[in-house]
């Protein structure tokens, strides 16, 4: 039994936190499980490349398979795993393990407190446990968890204009950047949050009444969540969100988190007397899930700023980076088993002096929308098959992309 559990602490997956089985069962057990997806995606007129993430993977491969194993080692602790395995990524499966540490501290009529660390969930927002294929309505995830900006943690802008002159470049992996020093590896730009990439941190999370609680504090930020090579920088994340749940059905929530963002190696690049712990992500965030007889609706919003060193205004003084990420998903129960679904996306960025002189101010990169909506249906209680389109475009006319996507989920 002792070499079975240390087997899956290294290569298996955990169920999402919580499972039944993982808190009623005596002594130390293992409970399996996992999904696996089939997809295609045909008939557009450019590539799903807005859905292609850092490590070569997309929601929309051909084959994915995501593993979960729950091993309880007695009552209060549980040991929680997942991993990935996507033929299309560029990197090897230990790029995608997740695996933490549970500690229930007590467990009341109306109040329960947990603690949890290693590489935790992601702890702002109510998406992230939706982002599985079988309770996900669509396949793809929203923008603001996973689009690729301009900006880099690893790289400086020299200035306004050096950030302007690549706008719409951030999604690409052969995005080269800037000339303001740092790295000079192709890599992607920053998203809002990554959700694909869970961090290396502490939680302690419960509830009390109606009011369930998480608090982080995370090696990485929501933008640059740090799994392997250690931190890259001295500083921490601190994060959490509260969640209401006034009524059977409706639960509203509020999202805050904070952590310098850029990379130790950028210390010779920054103006004399700042330091890279003085550049700071925060962001904060509400969300809204509602759900009555055959309808269901989820919204969120997030409100996000980088602290920049080298971006100022015209009178020369320095302005933050922003963006206002959100969406709309609704979904409803056609017949039993028949269901549709429809989310509407979008990423608007804040505008900046142009660099040239003028006066002049322009969004730093390029809004994004997306609309994704399409059919599903239950083929048995374990597979769920869906087809959809997804319309994706931004304000650099002409970029638009479209195409269709059938998938087949099978949970095991």
């Amino acid at each position: 039994m002792r070499l079975r559990l240390i087997g899956w602490l290294v290569v298996a997956a955990l169920t999402p936190p919580g499972t039944a089985a993982a808190q009623t069962a005596p002594g130390a057990h293992a409970f399996f499980s996992g999904t696996l997806d089939l997809a295609y995606p045909f008939a557009g007129n450019g590539e799903p490349a807005v859905n292609r993430l850092i490590r070569g993977d997309s929601p929309f491969d051909n084959v994915r398979l995501r593993l979960f194993g729950d091993i309880v080692i007695n009552p209060r602790w549980t040991v929680f795993n997942q991993i990935l395995i996507d033929p299309s990524s560029r990197e090897g499966v230990q790029a995608f393990l997740r695996s933490y540490l549970r500690f229930d501290v007590f467990k009341k009529d109306k109040a329960d407190l947990s603690l949890q660390a290693g590489v935790v969930p992601t702890p702002f927002g109510a998406y992230s446990p939706r982002a599985y294929s079988d309770k996900n309505p669509l396949v793809s995830d929203p923008l603001l968890y996973h689009y690729f900006t301009t900006l880099r943690s690893n790289q400086l802008p020299a200035n306004n204009a050096d950030l302007i002159r690549h706008r719409g470049q951030g999604q690409a992996g052969d995005f080269t950047g800037f000339a303001g020093g740092g790295s000079t590896t192709r890599f992607n730009g920053l998203p809002m949050i990554y959700d694909t990439c869970w961090d290396v941190g502490v939680q302690a999370l419960g509830s009390v009444g109606r009011l369930e609680y998480v608090f982080a504090v995370a090696q990485g930020t929501l933008s640059t969540p740090r799994i392997f090579g250690g931190d890259n920088n001295d500083g921490k994340q601190v994060s959490g969100r509260l969640a209401f749940v006034p009524m059977p059905g409706l639960v509203l929530g509020a999202s805050y988190a904070r952590g310098p963002y850029l990379d130790s190696a950028l210390e010779a690049n920054l103006p004399p007397g700042t330091d890279v712990d003085d550049f700071n992500q925060e962001i904060y965030g509400f969300d809204l899930e509602y759900g009555v007889r055959h309808f269901a609706l989820y919204a969120e919003l997030a409100n996000n700023r980088w602290e920049h060193p080298n971006i100022t205004d015209g009178q020369g003084r320095r302005e933050d980076l922003k963006t206002l990420g959100w969406y709309v998903e609704g979904r409803y129960t056609l017949a039993p088993g028949f269901f549709a679904a429809v989310r509407y996306d979008r990423i608007d960025f804040g505008e900046i002096d142009d660099g040239t002189g003028t006066g002049r101010r322009v969004p730093w990169n390029y809004d994004v929308y997306l609309w994704e909506y399409g059919l599903g249906y239950h083929l048995t209680d374990r597979v769920i098959a869906k087809v959809l389109r997804q319309d994706y475009k931004t304000t650099s006319e002409p970029h638009k992309e479209h195409f269709w996507a059938v998938q087949v989920s099978a949970s095991f």
